[in-house]
């Protein structure tokens, strides 16, 4: 192989290198353009919800502000369910059972006593880490040794 040769490899070498290097480069600055996007998306969202937050805190403030200082269940109760007027609603379709019994209604079947479970077997008490068998015969636990 000539000197040519060898020369012609090597920058063959070095541009692949090269060009490789160029394409890691170009997709790292994707994927931090993606994770800045995402971020920011992110804070967005985290903004908008401390802005509700912010604002329900200043409402209350107020609230308390207009009772004289005093922290009541009043004040501090939120506004929207009175705000909204109830005329009964979707649910009118269905009448609702009467609490009391009537004679055209049918006796309500009461539901069978099912059997309690069967109690698991008791577990054999645990013994000492360093226990000894129960029947064992070389016992001399009550030898006295200092005689």
């Amino acid at each position: 192989m000539s000197v040519e040769d060898r020369l012609r490899v090597a920058r063959s070498t070095m541009d692949t290198a090269a060009r490789e290097q160029d394409e890691q480069r170009g997709l790292r600055d994707r994927h931090l353009a993606e994770a800045r996007e995402d971020a920011k998306a992110g804070m967005q969202r985290e903004m908008g919800a401390a802005q509700k937050y912010a604002e329900h805190m200043e409402e209350l403030t107020k609230r308390q502000k207009s009772a004289g200082g005093w922290a009541t269940e009043k004040s501090l109760a939120d506004n929207a369910s009175r705000s909204v007027m109830a005329f009964g609603g979707d649910d009118e379709e269905e009448a609702p059972a009467p609490a009391y019994p009537t004679s055209v209604s049918s006796p309500v079947p009461r539901p069978e006593p099912t059997p309690p479970p069967a109690a698991p077997p008791a577990p054999e008490p645990r013994r000492g880490r360093h226990a000894r068998p129960v029947d064992d015969d070389d016992d001399f636990s009550s030898t006295s040794w200092l005689v």
